[in-house]
């Protein structure tokens, strides 16, 4: 039953993230409301409606196909066009960018619902056509059914407007970087557990526990884990009575026959199968799932922008940027670390994607294809810098930040001997050096 249930949101997340999924919902409204037009045109309580707007209204049958037949052409042409302009705003993301933006732009809300108001005045115009000289009506122009099309048709047009100027904006990097910071801001805010629990919630508790004992898991089929149902695992292991132990980390590629968790006791293949539906696996990122995804992609937007086919280092150079302040935000929350079950009782202990990992996962990448380039180099020690400052009373996180500290500085010591370059990284380097111990300072170059 959990696997059908597993199924069953995995299709949903599939429904809801296509690009058609709102033009069909409108699409099925404007059916739906085309069809009471249709029934109640003709009612005793429209007619007097119909009188005082006779001035507006199309009492003649060709005036009245020619019409529809104008806006269902016209509309036509729109919608295809509006579709061309959404493919080349993708086909422009996956070749300078990257193309796991693309999820992110294909659900965007506007545009399908842009697509859904043309296919749906398509459809409502289509279906008044067809009861134009019904031989069942006592009226033979369903008149009021065609003055609604006609005012659909002008919201078309100023939906058209506006979404030229809303895909011009979309193509711009800048504002698609932007839309990424945000979603992945979001992302990093909801992850954040409660004040009162964070103090509780620490890895000392996961280490003090003994698993030398405990049963491995494994996978009974291959997928990227990219989302966690933590109700549904607590609800396993309350169900079961047994104890979880996550072994990967999410967005890590599930290899079938891999022991993906632990368990205090031994399950059974129903079991199993149960414990394996608490998790989502797709292909997909959707940054509202995980935060790391967000990380991931502009990271990949600022490596691609560093690449000889695009040589874009300002872009990489402001990619950096907000990379820092989505840095900054995760040392200032507290992941979870384990589910308690109603008693207070630890039953599954997860496995958080650390800020160590995170910071190395998207910020070497960017050092090792930047590092002929001075600008990004003093912009990455510069973003370190912002760190250690940000967490200079609690220093949660110095000696991530100073591994990496090291290793980017040691990146700049072979890669640039220009007595200029040189003077503005020991610049940068004095100013981190301040942060540190005289036994921690760096070395100038």
């Amino acid at each position: 039953m959990k696997k059908w249930i597993a199924d069953l949101q995995k299709l949903y997340l599939k429904v809801i993230n296509s690009i058609a999924f709102y033009p069909t919902l409108l699409s099925i409204v404007f059916l739906v409301l085309s069809l009471i037009i249709i029934h109640v045109e003709y009612s005793e309580y429209l007619i007097d409606l119909k009188k005082e707007l006779s001035i507006s209204l199309v009492n003649n049958s060709d005036n009245a196909r020619l019409i529809l037949g104008t806006i269902v052409g016209s509309i036509i042409s729109l919608m295809v066009f509006s579709f061309s302009m959404v493919m080349v705003v993708l086909n422009r993301a996956t070749a300078t960018l990257s193309p796991r933006v693309l999820p992110g732009l294909i659900s965007n809300r506007f545009h399908q619902m842009v697509l859904g108001v043309y296919l749906g005045t398509i459809i409502f115009s289509l279906l008044l056509i067809v009861n134009i000289d019904a031989p069942d009506r006592e009226f033979q122009v369903p008149s009021l059914g065609i003055l609604i099309s006609m005012i659909l048709s002008f919201i078309c047009l100023g939906l058209f407007v506006y979404f030229i100027h809303s895909i011009s904006e979309k193509i711009q990097v800048d504002n698609i970087l932007n839309d990424l910071k945000k979603s992945t801001y979001k992302a990093i805010q909801e992850s954040n557990i409660a004040e009162e629990d964070s103090e509780n919630q620490n890895s000392s508790s996961v280490q003090n526990s003994n698993f030398n004992n405990w049963y491995k898991q494994k996978a009974s089929k291959s997928g990227f884990l990219k989302r966690i149902s933590f109700k549904s695992l607590k609800d396993f292991c309350i169900e079961y009575g047994v104890k979880v132990k996550m072994e990967i980390q999410t967005g890590t590629y599930l290899v079938e026959h891999y022991p993906f968790a632990l368990t205090d006791k031994e399950l059974d293949d129903e079991q199993n199968q149960a414990l394996l539906a608490c998790f989502t696996l797709y292909t997909e990122e959707h940054i509202s799932d995980h935060f790391s995804f967000g990380f991931g992609q502009i990271s990949e937007i600022a490596v691609k922008a560093l690449s000889p086919g695009i040589n874009d280092p300002g872009t990489a150079i402001r990619a950096i940027d907000l990379l820092a302040k989505l840095f900054i935000q995760l040392m200032l929350i507290r992941q979870q670390v384990f589910i308690k079950d109603e008693d207070g009782n630890i039953c599954v202990y997860l496995m958080p994607i650390t800020f160590e990992d995170i910071l190395f996962q998207n910020f070497t990448p960017i050092r090792n294809y930047g590092q002929q380039d001075v600008k990004v180099m003093l912009q990455l020690l510069a973003s370190l810098e912002k760190m250690l400052e940000v967490d200079d009373e609690r220093k949660l996180y110095y000696k991530e930040i100073y591994n990496f500290t090291f290793s980017t500085i040691n990146s700049c010591e072979s890669k640039f001997a220009n007595k200029l370059d040189r003077e503005q990284l020991n610049k940068m380097i004095y100013k981190i050096n301040l942060k540190f111990a005289a036994q921690q300072q760096f070395e100038l170059l």
